[in-house]
């Protein structure tokens, strides 16, 4: 096997997993694990349910999302005053002015 046919190989493997990741949806390409399939009994039986699915599927999302943003804000405020912590300038007190 060539070094050309070794790149093809890894290039096309490489396509092969990413297209693998990928889910369709109506509103184009979404990583995997971020849908999910619903009973299509269910849906046919009660659409009631599938919107109670979805609905509770997008709360769980929108607390994962809210517990990262805290998270990061939490660390940004920190760093600034570590930084603010590390620019002001140093004073010493206590001493006598004589």
């Amino acid at each position: 096997m060539t070094t050309n046919e070794s790149q093809e190989n890894i290039v096309a493997l490489s396509a092969i997993r990413r297209e693998r990741h990928r889910a369709l949806s109506p509103y184009g390409p979404v990583k995997a694990g971020l849908t999910t399939l619903l009973n299509q009994e269910t849906v046919k039986e009660d659409p009631l349910a599938q919107l109670t699915e979805l609905l509770s599927s997008l709360e769980s999302i929108v607390q994962d999302l809210n517990y990262k943003s805290f998270t990061v804000y939490d660390t940004l405020n920190t760093a600034i005053e570590d930084l603010r912590a590390a620019l002001s300038p140093i004073t010493e007190e206590g001493g006598t002015d004589e």
